[in-house]
């Protein structure tokens, strides 16, 4: 080998050298960038109460934990404080944007989602996007999270395809749910996954501040907290007797409900809205191969208020059904305290839901619609 071409060969192995000290060099400075910027000077904050729209009074509204952490008030007839704790499903990793051949509308919402853009250098297969999200997903997030893309040929967002080619693509973290607002621990592991596949794709992130992300996500969640009630109306057997579980079962599939994971029957609009549900009142969840051999002291009708349609026949169809359920069982349908409810009392609870209808659409958060159906979820 000639001396020419072993500097050459020297030469090029310090080329190498140095591009990959460079590539090492700019990601622990991203890693550390990131950290100051989203570090755990910020409290984890889990708003516990608030009043709620239209109540009449603070009595009439008692609060209730949300079998997910989250503090929801109760209407005065809802579950006391031993409501039947549903059956535990199998944990599920969280989820990316879903997974579609053919795109979809875009979901992301400036209002409630910490939005982050990435300008890639060359157009990028969806699929390649989708692997990029699944992974993030299940590796690092805990918070709902959304990847949209866009398409150049119609200058519209959508979910990634993976049959398309994108060099615009943003991903967004949701900031609150029935979990809670969202952590600096949240935002910073949500952007240190993202500035990650940003070294991958060799593009550029555009990161939002992060102060106004954890003040969003303070403020969004004190609203839901405010809003987020469900109303239940008991029926219980007399005298000292029970409901036998083929009863209820019966009862359910008239209605056309459908039995769920969570150990509840549950009805659906046509569109598949939940417009109520129906509980065991004492503390076991509805199994559906032990219901022959069920016997229940009552059971509890729910009414979900964020997530239900807010039209006024959703309520009349929700107290129907407490009274179809009342003479069916040949129960008594009652409050907490086991006293009758009146009609004074059912249309009492009617108002406050108005109330609180008007107060998530003036927000611009339709009972629900798909953005309720995320931030009370």
């Amino acid at each position: 080998m000639s001396d020419l071409q072993l500097g050459l060969l020297v030469i090029g192995l310090l080329v190498v050298a140095g591009v990959i000290a460079y590539n090492k060099w700019q990601e622990m400075r991203l890693r550390r960038k990131a950290q100051s910027e989203f570090g755990s000077r910020h409290q984890d904050v889990l708003l516990e109460g608030g009043g709620v729209a239209g109540s009449s009074a603070p009595g009439d509204l008692p609060d209730r934990e949300n079998e997910r952490g989250h503090v929801s008030r109760a209407i005065e007839h809802t579950l006391a404080q031993d409501e039947p704790s549903p059956e535990p499903a199998p944990a599920e990793p969280p989820q990316a944007s879903p997974v579609s051949t053919q795109g979809g509308p875009p979901v992301l919402e400036d209002a409630v989602d910490f939005i982050v853009s990435i300008e890639c250098p060359t157009a990028t297969s969806g699929a390649d996007i989708l692997r990029q999200a699944e992974t993030l997903a299940h590796e690092a997030m805990r918070r709902p999270m959304h990847w949209e893309a866009l398409d150049s040929t119609q200058s519209e967002w959508e979910q990634p395809n993976p049959q398309k080619r994108y060099r615009r693509v943003r991903a967004g973290m949701q900031l609150a749910s029935r979990a809670g607002p969202a952590t600096a621990e949240d935002l910073g592991a949500f952007c240190l996954g993202l500035q990650e596949i940003a070294l991958a794709l060799g593009a550029d992130l555009d990161l939002p501040d992060p102060e106004d992300a954890m003040r969003r996500a303070t403020e969004i969640d004190r609203f839901c907290a405010d809003v987020d009630v469900q109303v239940g109306l008991n029926v219980v057997a007399v005298d000292g007797g029970t409901f036998p579980g083929t009863k209820i079962r019966a009862l359910a599939e008239s209605a056309g409900m459908q039995y769920g994971k969570d150990g509840r029957f549950h009805r659906l609009s046509e569109s598949g809205a939940e417009l109520f549900g129906l509980a065991n009142l004492e503390p076991m969840p509805f199994h559906s191969e032990t219901m022959r051999s069920l016997a229940t002291q009552g059971v509890t009708i729910l009414l979900d208020v964020p997530r239900a349609p807010p039209a006024a026949a959703t309520f009349r169809a929700y107290v129907e059904f407490a009274r179809q359920a009342e003479h069916s069982l040949g129960g008594a349908l009652v409050d907490d305290n086991r006293k009758p409810i009146d009609q004074a009392a059912l249309d009492s609870i009617a108002m406050q839901l108005e109330a609180i209808h008007k107060t998530m659409s003036a927000r611009g958060i339709a009972p629900g619609g798909p953005l309720a159906l995320r931030l009370f979820s």
